[in-house]
């Protein structure tokens, strides 16, 4: 399994956009458990229609293919929903949610989750933006995946985790540093390859690996890399 701070929420997390209401009719029938680091949340092929919304600690919706190789649709945060695509069609589960930490997650069932999507409409339209960007996202890395060459599509992840990441000095630091094989798995290609872009972007002094952190030295250097033409 892949290797792997927690802050709960951040203004775009799901769980953080809700009215008083929907917040109160969500934890009275929700149940809270918690698992261990590696443990299935959610395993692929499941016929459970339960949605889950992560409380604290990480998660990562991941499949492995026929020959062992793992791809990451994405992490959850605290504060995301997840499992709802199996609460909204009851079609068996698409992909695992494996936890990448001690983990504490709150159980919807699928009746009850149904019921809150018809009583509660501002609920409805936060899940209705919330599946807008889960397709945004997605779209983004099929056309990433079928027109850039690794070393691209290296970049534009970095850049993307960057958003996310806090300014040390000036610079941007993503904590803790993904592994390359993470960066792999998300973007569905090998480890191998990916540790040769990263050394390479490392030689040109864009970006460094200190302690647990990873430096982003010059991110405008990093887009003009992803703009050039090959």
């Amino acid at each position: 399994m892949i290797e792997q701070e927690t802050v709960v929420t951040g203004s775009l997390a799901f769980i953080s956009r809700l009215c008083d209401a929907d917040l109160a009719a969500l934890t009275k029938q929700w149940h809270e458990r918690s698992y261990r680091h590696n443990e299935l949340i959610i395993s692929h092929g499941d016929t459970g229609r339960d949605v889950f919304f992560l409380l604290e600690g990480r998660a990562r919706v991941t499949l492995v293919s026929p020959d062992g190789r793992e791809i990451a649709y994405r992490d959850v945060e605290p504060g995301d929903i997840f499992g709802e695509l199996g609460g909204i069609d009851g079609i068996a589960r698409s992909a695992s949610v494996v936890a990448l930490e001690a983990t504490r997650a709150a159980r919807l069932s699928g009746t009850a989750f149904r019921d809150i999507v018809m009583t509660h409409p501002t609920f409805a339209w936060m899940l209705l933006e919330h599946l807008s960007a889960q397709l945004r996202r997605m779209t983004e890395r099929v056309f990433e995946y079928s027109t850039l060459v690794v070393r691209k599509r290296l970049i534009v992840e970095l850049l993307h985790r960057a958003e996310k990441a806090a300014l040390v000095d000036g610079e941007v630091s993503i904590s803790p540093a993904p592994t390359h094989s993470e960066l792999a798995a998300t973007m569905s290609t090998h480890r191998e390859a990916v540790s040769r872009e990263m050394s390479d972007l490392a030689k040109r002094g864009l970006i460094e690996k200190r302690g647990s952190r990873l430096l982003l030295h010059d991110v405008s250097a990093l887009r003009a890399l992803v703009d050039k033409k090959e």
